[in-house]
């Protein structure tokens, strides 16, 4: 019975757009991954476990490239944080709406960022002392993986890691989904190609040079 029900709503869920049937423009989720996200969408736990279990280290990895030298001084345990903001944005997948347009591998790690972000605006307002301004943080001496790195140092990666993910939010879709994917997923051309939808490695290589000559455009002019 409980397999019946599954397949409907998988059914519904293709026919409402959630999950595009093949022939669309749109990538397409491998079946078993199909059917994880339906059960997860109705928050079955074993779903969200399996999902987890897929894509746990990729997330993991692309979360603490992406997030940045503050991720690893604000949060003292890492690895338990990241955890936490997988499955979380794994549990609110009704809320994240994904409709299977574009990469559920990036539109997943943007879930998982804004569950990690929300937990580091929290941490930071408990830093913050009376006057408004920041603690010192006893992590920061780890954030590099030079021993010799000096406190400007350490700042200096610190704000270029945020100044990068302010810009990423001012790209189109698409462009943010294959520069993350590339850069902090670390997905070769073909497996991009595949996530992404894209009829060939060509276009692969055209959209990433757009979206790195827009993203160089927004640096720069946030520097001048």
């Amino acid at each position: 019975m409980r397999r019946r029900d599954s397949s409907s709503r998988l059914v519904a869920h293709v026919n409402r757009g959630k999950i595009r049937p093949a022939g669309s423009h749109s990538p397409l989720l491998d079946d078993l991954t199909r059917i994880l996200v339906d059960r997860a969408l109705a928050q079955d736990r074993d779903a969200i476990d399996k999902l987890f279990a897929r894509y746990r280290d990729r997330l993991r990895s692309g979360l603490r490239k992406l997030i940045g030298p503050k991720y690893r001084a604000l949060l003292a345990d890492s690895e338990d944080a990241t955890q936490d903001a997988i499955l979380s944005a794994l549990r609110r997948l009704h809320k994240f709406e994904y409709r299977g347009e574009g990469s559920f591998l990036a539109w997943l790690l943007k879930g998982a960022e804004y569950e990690i972000m929300g937990r580091i605006r929290a941490l930071e307002a408990k830093k913050r002392t009376a006057d408004g301004a920041m603690i010192a943080l006893d992590a920061a001496g780890d954030i590099l993986p030079s021993k010799e790195a000096s406190a400007s140092q350490v700042h200096d990666e610190a704000e270029m890691a945020e100044r990068i993910r302010d810009a990423l939010q001012q790209l189109p879709d698409r462009e943010r989904e294959i520069i993350v994917l590339r850069r902090y997923m670390e997905l070769d051309t073909a497996e991009i190609c595949e996530e992404m939808g894209l009829p060939t490695e060509g276009a692969v290589r055209a959209l990433l040079s757009r979206a790195q000559a827009r993203l160089a455009g927004l640096l720069t002019r946030r520097e001048s």
